[in-house]
């Protein structure tokens, strides 16, 4: 009687990595902490009165909702992709249980991008949830404030343009967090240093821009402190939707380069960065170096 062995394939791979995430306690708590925080947030932009749309246009108010809400899932979602991204992918390594992994026929590549998988779907799911969530209580304070929905016919065609460069940038966004992560949990093989060096990524870029121009204003001299900031990945994140505006309408909410750049500027370097972070977590996993 013939026997066929049975060996790990990518979708079952895949089943097992959201399982992981959706056993973790902590995984649902900072979701249920996300949203009590945006209730937050809504309660305090409906009492504004520079947010009420029967004192500012309707486009005006989208512009203004766009920002507030935005710039806060730019800022959650980072942060909860690098830190469950990084447990995700570290976490084997420092249970051990990535010698199990391998011993069972888990190959390297196929295990990595399993998860590298399962968090762009969380990505997506996160994405497409909020623009659900904001969009019915956006929804709401229309109907609160006027009375109807009427509002809505009103907002200019250019805002909902940007509204879909907004969630595309986003996307592009989510996916350096979760390379971020994978390169941090390759590189340390740990899940300690994956959650520290990633989380500390986006501040430390950030900082930077900081002491740029603190050296700008010691030294007298633009050089090369302008330059500098003009290839760091997170002003040319940050500055990337503003700069694909045809009205360039957004403002960006975080550090941006001393001099200005185009659109293809930001694009390459965010690209190089991302494919760096990418060789890094590849090399980082093929390498032979785990004791089966």
């Amino acid at each position: 009687m013939s026997t066929i062995a049975l060996r790990p394939r990518f979708l079952g791979a895949v089943r097992g990595e959201t399982l992981k995430l959706r056993r973790q306690l902590s995984f649902w708590l900072v979701i249920a902490g996300g949203c009590l925080l945006l209730g937050v947030v809504v309660l305090a932009i409906s009492g504004a009165t520079n947010n009420n749309l029967k004192v500012v246009p309707a486009t005006v108010w989208a512009y203004n909702m766009l920002s507030a809400f935005g710039t806060i899932f730019q800022i959650g979602s980072g942060i909860f992709l690098l830190l469950f991204g990084s447990r995700l992918i570290g976490m084997e390594y420092s249970s051990g249980t990535i010698r199990v992994l391998y011993a069972r026929g888990a190959g390297r590549l196929r295990l990595l991008l399993a998860k590298v998988f399962t968090l762009c779907v969380v990505a997506v799911c996160l994405l497409a949830g909020y623009l659900l969530i904001v969009g019915s209580i956006l929804a709401a304070m229309i109907v609160t404030q006027t009375g109807s929905l009427d509002a809505v016919q009103k907002i200019s065609s250019e805002f909902w343009g940007d509204l879909e460069r907004w969630s595309f940038v986003q996307g592009i966004s989510m996916v350096m967090a979760i390379l971020i992560a994978a390169a941090a949990a390759g590189l340390g093989r740990s899940l300690a240093f994956a959650i520290a060096a990633s989380l500390a990524f986006y501040p430390a870029d950030n900082f930077l821009n900081i002491l740029e121009i603190l050296a700008v204003r010691a030294t007298g001299h633009d050089q090369p402190w302008t330059a500098i900031s003009q290839y760091q990945l997170g002003t040319n994140l940050n500055v990337l939707l503003t700069l694909m505006e045809p009205h360039h309408v957004t403002r960006p909410a975080f550090a941006q380069p001393l001099a200005s750049v185009d659109v293809t500027h930001a694009a390459i370097v965010i690209a190089v960065f991302a494919a760096g972070f990418a060789a890094i977590a590849l090399y980082r996993t093929l390498a032979p170096d785990v004791l089966e």
